[in-house]
């Protein structure tokens, strides 16, 4: 095995670490999102809080995750390939 196949597998190990850290950004819970969405006005429940328009982007923030977790499993994919 060469070099290059280990700098291969240190490029793609770094790549994966930075879309890691891009994506702890915009992962949240349901706490958070009520925290940073929650206007002046609201309901008196999290279950109605949560249906608010400002609170909706807790589903973008799923997104994000089930995209982080496809990005790290192709990113350990090629870095097993790179190493064979």
């Amino acid at each position: 095995m060469g070099m290059v196949s280990y700098l291969t597998a240190m490029g793609v190990t770094f790549a994966g670490i930075g879309a890691v850290i891009i994506g702890s950004n915009d992962i949240m819970t349901k706490k958070k999102a009520l925290d940073v969405g929650l206007a002046r006005v609201s309901g008196t429940t999290d279950e109605e809080n949560l249906r608010l328009p400002a609170v909706q982007e807790l589903r973008r923030s799923r997104n994000s995750s089930l995209g982080l977790v496809f990005v790290i499993v192709g990113t350990i994919f090629l870095a097993l390939a790179s190493l064979s």
